[in-house]
C-alpha cells in the first residue's frame, strides 16, 4: 500500500473511519473492521469524540469507546496511528464557540478514558469558529503536545487562511503549528453551498488544492467515497448514463445534485473498464494520486465496502484520467 511520511512516522495513504461504528458496527463487528483493514496495510484509525452521539443506545465518545475497547489490553498500540476530534460545538448550536481552554481539556480528558491510552498521535479541533480566542487555543494545544497527551495537532472544517492565520500565530509565540488538516473531499462534484444544515462543515474548493499540496500538511479526506455516489449510479443501470438518471429521479443524488457529475460517473465508468476495478477503487486512487499527503479516510457500512475500497490501493491514475474525470 502506498505510504506517507508524516513527522517521523510511516502512515497508510488510507485511513479507516469510524462514524459508522455504534451505528452499523457493533463493538465486535468494529473489532473485525479494524482487524481487516490493518491486515490489508491500514495503520490509520480516525475517530472523534461525537462520533456515535446518534447510535441507538450510544452518545457522546461511542466510537470512541469501541476502539478502546478494541485496544485495551493490546502490545502493539505504538503500530496503530490513533486519530480523534474534540470541540464539536452543540448539535442544536453550531455557532456556539466551544474553543475554550475548559472544552478543550474536558473533551481530550474523555477521548483518552474511552480510547484507553494515554496519548493520541493526532488531535483535531473538529470545527472551527471566528469567536475563539487564538492564544487561549493555540496555547492549549501546545500544552497538550508538551505533556506528551497529543503527538500532533490539526484543525478540521478550517478555512485555509483561517490555519495559516493560526500557524504565524503559533511562529510568532514558539507553539505547535497545526500540521494536519480535514475536510470534505471526493471525486463528486459538490460545494458546502449544498449542505445549509451546518454552516461549519466545509467542502475542498479546486483553488484551495494547489494551497494545501504547497504547505506540506496532511490533508485527511472524509466523506471520501461521496456517501458510496458512483458505485450507486453504477448499480442503478446498465450504463453509468442510466444510472444517474435513475438515481435522479428516485432523489438518490442527494447533496450530489450538480449536473456534472453525470458526465464524471461516465468517466468513471470508463476507467473501472480500463483498469478492471470498481468505482469505488477509482474514488480512492483519485484522492491518493492528488498529492503525497492526501489521506482518503474509508466509511463504511460493513467489511464488503472496506473490501471494496481496498480492492486496488497502489492504483494510480494518469494525468488523462484525471482530465477525464474533472472535463479538463
Amino acid at each position: 500500500m502506498k505510504t506517507i511520511q508524516f513527522q517521523g512516522r510511516e502512515l497508510s495513504a488510507i485511513a479507516l473511519g469510524t462514524t459508522a461504528f455504534g451505528k452499523r458496527y457493533s463493538a465486535d463487528q468494529a473489532a473485525e473492521a479494524i482487524e481487516f483493514v490493518r491486515s490489508q496495510g491500514v495503520n490509520v484509525i480516525d475517530t472523534a469524540r461525537v462520533y456515535g452521539f446518534d447510535a441507538p443506545d450510544g452518545g457522546f465518545g461511542y466510537s470512541e469507546s469501541m476502539i478502546g475497547r478494541y485496544l485495551a489490553g493490546r502490545s502493539d498500540r505504538e503500530s496503530i496511528f490513533l486519530v480523534t476530534k474534540g470541540a464539536h460545538p452543540p448539535m442544536e448550536d453550531r455557532a456556539f464557540n466551544r474553543l475554550t481552554e475548559k472544552d478543550l481539556r474536558f473533551d481530550l480528558e474523555q477521548s483518552l478514558r474511552n480510547l484507553k491510552t494515554d496519548y493520541v498521535d493526532l488531535y483535531f479541533l473538529h470545527r472551527d469558529n471566528p469567536q475563539m480566542d487564538m492564544a487561549e487555543v493555540m496555547g492549549t494545544l501546545h500544552d497538550f503536545v508538551k505533556k506528551g497527551y497529543v503527538r500532533a495537532i490539526g484543525a478540521s472544517n478550517w478555512r485555509f487562511a483561517r490555519i495559516m492565520e493560526a500557524n504565524k500565530y503559533a511562529a510568532e509565540h514558539g507553539l505547535t503549528p497545526f500540521t494536519a488538516f480535514q475536510i470534505e473531499w471526493s471525486m463528486a462534484k459538490y460545494d458546502e453551498s449544498e449542505n445549509p444544515g451546518d454552516k461549519t462543515q466545509f467542502a475542498m474548493k479546486p483553488e484551495e488544492i494547489p494551497l494545501y499540496r504547497e504547505s506540506g500538511l496532511l490533508v485527511m479526506c472524509y466523506t471520501s467515497q461521496a456517501s458510496g455516489l458512483f458505485s450507486k449510479i453504477m448499480a442503478a443501470g446498465p450504463t453509468a448514463a442510466a444510472g444517474y438518471d435513475a438515481l435522479k429521479a428516485s432523489g438518490g443524488l442527494k447533496k450530489y445534485q450538480d449536473p456534472d457529475n453525470r458526465r464524471r460517473a461516465i468517466a468513471v465508468e470508463q476507467l473501472c473498464a480500463k483498469y478492471k476495478v470498481s468505482p469505488a477503487a477509482i474514488g480512492v486512487a483519485y484522492l491518493t494520486g492528488m498529492g503525497p499527503s492526501v489521506m482518503p479516510i474509508l466509511g463504511s457500512s460493513g467489511i464488503a465496502q472496506l473490501a471494496d475500497s481496498l480492492s486496488a490501493p497502489d492504483l494510480q491514475l494518469t494525468e488523462e484520467d484525471y482530465s477525464l474525470i474533472e472535463g479538463r
